[in-house]
């Protein structure tokens, strides 16, 4: 019986700190769908989606891959909304990476970017 009270208060904890912040507790990930040499492709909100793409995004800020938004951030069509967040590109020896230029958007700026391929 103390168990599942822990667990209730949990969650009821848990579900507080979601309407107290005003936001979802649950990111989702958008992957660009693109060309990672061209810088306004890379800024173009509306390539980037919730749509897996083929890549590997391993972290080594080389070219565009994918980034973490708040659900809040998208679209009807699961793009990137460019009210909530507005994108630039940042040059790599090997392509672009996105870097976050404006918009409402609270939600931290995380993006995933991936290694040249060869």
């Amino acid at each position: 019986m103390i168990l599942g009270g822990a667990m209730i208060f949990g969650f009821s904890a848990f579900k507080s700190a979601e309407v107290y912040s005003g936001k979802k507790l649950n990111p989702v990930m958008v992957y660009f769908h693109g060309d990672v040499t061209d810088p306004a492709e890379v800024a173009d909100e509306s390539l980037w989606t919730t749509t897996p793409n083929e890549g590997s995004c391993n972290n080594v800020n080389q070219q565009a891959c994918s980034q973490e938004v708040d659900e809040l951030d998208l679209n009807s069509n699961d793009e990137i909304n460019p009210s909530k967040i507005q994108l630039g590109a940042t040059s790599t020896p090997q392509g672009y990476i996105p870097t976050r230029t404006g918009g409402t958007s609270t939600s931290l700026f995380k993006p995933i970017n991936k290694g040249a391929t060869p």
